[in-house]
């Protein structure tokens, strides 16, 4: 956990062609890359085949263990949120930080099955996520 940083392949997302250093890759498409941010937008065609990228679940696995770790090299994502608990401006989207951060916890939430789930906001994004579900079928029955 503490070599973080090594592996800095950037990819381009596919649907807004900015550069990202997390993001989703398709294995069953040639060049098909998602930032978090677009791959929460809704499904790809191959959604569930996908996996993440390697830099998502090194983000992932640094927020799990920086919970727990008393090290100064793991200080940076305790900020990143602390930041986003107490930020006024991330009910908007107008903090960038927040923006990222709350993306990879949803991106985490979809694929996470462990009740009680130690990442932030994990239970609430689940939550979410369900009524969203629900609206969905009442919608198309």
């Amino acid at each position: 956990m503490h070599s973080q940083g090594q592996d800095r392949r950037v990819l381009t997302c596919t649907e807004c062609k900015q550069r990202v250093e997390t993001g989703w890759h398709c294995p069953g498409c040639q060049d098909y890359d998602l930032c978090i941010n677009c791959y929460n937008q809704g499904p790809h065609p191959r959604d569930g085949e996908g996996v993440a990228a390697p830099a998502i679940q090194r983000c992932i696995q640094s927020l799990r263990h920086a919970r727990q770790c008393p090290q100064a090299s793991c200080q940076k994502m305790k900020r990143v949120v602390e930041h986003t608990k107490g930020c006024e401006r991330k009910t908007n989207e107008a903090c960038g930080v927040c923006k990222q951060f709350i993306a990879l916890c949803s991106y985490h939430a979809k694929h996470c099955q462990e009740s009680p789930c130690p990442i932030p906001y994990c239970l609430n994004i689940k939550q979410k996520l369900r009524q969203q579900e629900i609206q969905y079928r009442r919608q198309h029955a």
